[in-house]
């Protein structure tokens, strides 16, 4: 089974058009939704959401299944961990690598709050032209934040697009990390970590192959050969104890893991469609 649901589609990233394409699919397939995301489907385009439609039987392999449970859910935790940082008083919500990301257009977004896509400039235009094709518009509290994590600073892009770097601040970085060089997700980290008491940050990770179970190293050679064939390669991984080290050496002062069974008790419980979640990939929230 081919790793993108859709095959190798126009774009920058065939990742991001994987996850939107997931996160469309979870709306058409899943009961009942983990994650409620009625822009999932228009962002694609009539023609892929069609075939997507037709394309039924590919979202029962367990793969896609697996793949589509993992994406919601990481995307649901970073969601209620922003909504939750807003009632203490969190007024800036970063997206880091936004990709399709579709908070910021749907109807449960928050209005008072200021908030920050960050991504290479071509997949931000690349987005733009897809909101556009499919007349979903702009909010005018939402600020879009060129930056290459592997070589731009963070903090000063942020600042430069209208950021209150003396604000607490909530980020959230999903399916990004994997696909950086070590070095570059820590300087991240550590930008992040210079920001006022009370910023947070929820993000995923790709777990070292030395903490995994035998059938979960199988399934992260599946996954890293099925990305590599369309031409983007894992670059990091992590052990969850060096990981929560380095956070709280920067200055994260809480540092919360979520790993299958966290996640799967908190959103999945009970639930009889087979959505289920591997222990290839886990996430962190850190505070400041």
């Amino acid at each position: 089974m081919q790793l993108s649901p859709l095959g190798h589609l126009a774009g920058p990233k065939p990742s991001a058009w994987m996850t939107a394409t997931l996160r469309a699919a979870h709306q058409l397939f899943d009961q009942p939704l983990i994650l409620r995301d009625t822009v999932s489907l228009r962002i694609l385009g009539a023609e892929r959401e069609a075939a997507l439609h037709a394309d039924e039987e590919r979202q029962r392999h367990p793969l896609a299944v697996a793949m589509r449970a993992t994406l919601v859910v990481r995307a649901r935790l970073a969601e209620d961990s922003w909504q939750a940082a807003h009632s203490q008083g969190v007024n800036q919500y970063v997206i880091l690598g936004a990709g399709l990301d579709t908070y910021a257009y749907r109807a449960d977004c928050l209005p008072t709050a200021q908030l920050y896509e960050v991504d290479l400039p071509a997949m931000q235009q690349w987005k733009r032209d897809c909101l556009r094709a499919a007349d979903i518009a702009e909010p005018a509290s939402l600020h879009y934040v060129a930056t290459d994590f592997e070589h731009s600073s963070l903090s000063d892009d942020l600042q430069q697009a209208g950021l209150d770097d003396d604000a607490p601040t909530c980020f959230s970085w999903l399916g990004v990390t994997m696909y950086l060089r070590p070095d570059a997700v820590m300087n991240t980290l550590q930008d992040i970590a210079a920001y006022p008491q009370g910023t947070s940050i929820v993000f995923d990770y790709c777990v070292h192959a030395d903490q995994l179970t035998e059938p979960e190293r199988m399934g992260l050679q599946v996954v890293t050969t099925a990305l590599a064939a369309q031409g983007e390669h894992l670059l990091s991984a992590f052990a969850p104890q060096q990981l929560e080290h380095m956070l709280r050496h920067y200055g994260f002062s809480q540092v919360e893991h979520f790993g299958a069974q966290e996640l799967t008790e908190r959103y999945l419980a009970d639930r009889i469609d087979g959505l289920r979640l591997s222990g290839i990939f886990r996430m962190v929230r850190a505070t400041v």
